[in-house]
């Protein structure tokens, strides 16, 4: 019941409009409306209730969550719905008034929030970009699908949306969502009468997508294994696009952790923009050999920001400049932001890992001058020097 604790102690609103979407009376709740006592007693009414009102209540309560995080409100922002500084009042309130909207923007961040990472995406390029709309004709794309999966409960959901380039200029995306019925799941039961236990079996949905970009032949695909991307890619490529030859593998970005063998000086060194005054090495992730282990160097909870990893390397007397002894693997940065005009007070917290993984998603303007123009200047973030002449990754 993590997510209705969150959803019931994060409105600001009163929270009737949650209980009422999942059909359970108020009365069960709060004496009128749930503003009459505070969350914490809701939540208490809220475990004496049967299992079959929990699991709708956590449904949804999931779903709000979902949409609430950072990802999902950078989607709600960029889709022109009206937000408020309550991420959690923002999902409920496009839930309760359109569910069909709530559906298209989920979609949006999970395809945003899987963006640029292995275990979820591949990333393609047609070396001649073939043009595109929305409404293309996507019969034979669905009948390939469900001949390959063997099965024709298969649906495709389309929409039309514009995304940040690496250079800032706005891009056409039209995004795709594969739905398909999943492999069967039993689960033991009572029957309707309560006296026997039956086996009940389900096919769970399952959730892919690819969103192609008209204007530069990016191809992505999302899936939670790589064959299925594979029959993606052939799939979208022959059916949709009419290309018989495969893409190219869009490449990914070397991250280059010796820069941080000792303490970077972002102030002196690189400017800082969109109200971004501190950087800050909060964590440094090493293996030590010869066969010593992995060690974790984190900065020491203070109330100073600056406060860093590096601290408590030296408190302990080790330098990481021995590059035979210590192999970094992975660095976490922390960047402090003022609030602007256009832009909030915020903490942008960035994870680098050895050979090629960025946690920055391009969601915010900050984001991508981190992801494009800051680490790329320090050369954390190594692009390719023929980037004019082909794509390279998110």
């Amino acid at each position: 019941m993590k997510a209705v604790h969150l959803v019931l102690h994060g409105v600001d609103l009163e929270s009737d409009t949650f209980f009422e979407l999942c059909k359970i009376d108020l009365k069960a709740v709060s004496p009128g409306t749930t503003r009459v006592i505070p969350p914490k007693e809701v939540y208490k009414h809220v475990l004496t209730f049967d299992e079959q009102d929990q699991a709708r209540l956590e449904y949804v309560a999931n779903r709000i969550v979902g949409l609430a995080s950072e990802v999902g409100q950078r989607v709600m922002s960029d889709r022109s719905h009206n937000t408020t500084s309550n991420p959690y009042d923002n999902a409920l309130r496009l839930l309760a008034a359109n569910e069909s909207d709530f559906r298209k923007a989920e979609e949006i961040r999970y395809v945003e929030y899987h963006r640029g990472h292995g275990r979820m995406w591949d990333g393609y390029y047609l070396t001649t970009p073939v043009p595109l709309d929305k409404d293309v004709d996507l019969t034979d794309f669905v009948q390939k699908l469900r001949a390959h999966f063997n099965n024709d409960k298969l649906v495709v959901r389309r929409q039309k949306r514009q995304r940040h380039s690496d250079h800032h200029a706005l891009v056409t995306v039209l995004q795709f969502i594969i739905y398909r019925e999943g492999l069967p799941v039993s689960f033991e039961v009572l029957d309707e009468e309560g006296k026997d236990v039956i086996l009940e079996t389900i096919h769970p949905a399952r959730e892919y997508a690819v969103t192609y970009e008209p204007e530069t032949g990016v191809i992505e695909l999302y899936a939670d294994q790589k064959a299925i991307r594979d029959v993606l890619k052939q799939t979208f490529c022959e059916a949709v696009l009419d290309q018989e030859d495969s893409p190219e593998k869009l490449k990914l970005r070397p991250v280059n952790l010796e820069i941080f063998r000792q303490r970077p000086n972002f102030e002196d060194s690189f400017e800082l923009k969109f109200g971004i005054k501190e950087a800050v090495v909060k964590e440094i992730d090493t293996q030590v050999s010869p066969g010593q282990g992995i060690t974790v160097y984190k900065a020491t909870p203070r109330k100073a920001f600056r406060s860093d990893a590096y601290q408590n390397l030296d408190d302990n007397g080790v330098s990481l400049e021995d590059s035979r002894k210590y192999k970094i693997r992975s660095v976490t940065l922390a960047f402090h932001c003022e609030a602007t005009d256009d832009l909030p007070e915020e903490t942008i917290v960035v994870r680098l890992s050895a050979p090629n993984s960025c946690s920055l998603r391009d969601l915010s303007q900050r984001e991508r001058y981190l992801n494009h123009d800051l680490l790329v200047q320090m050369g954390v973030l190594l692009e390719d020097k023929d980037k004019d002449n082909e794509a390279t990754s998110v």
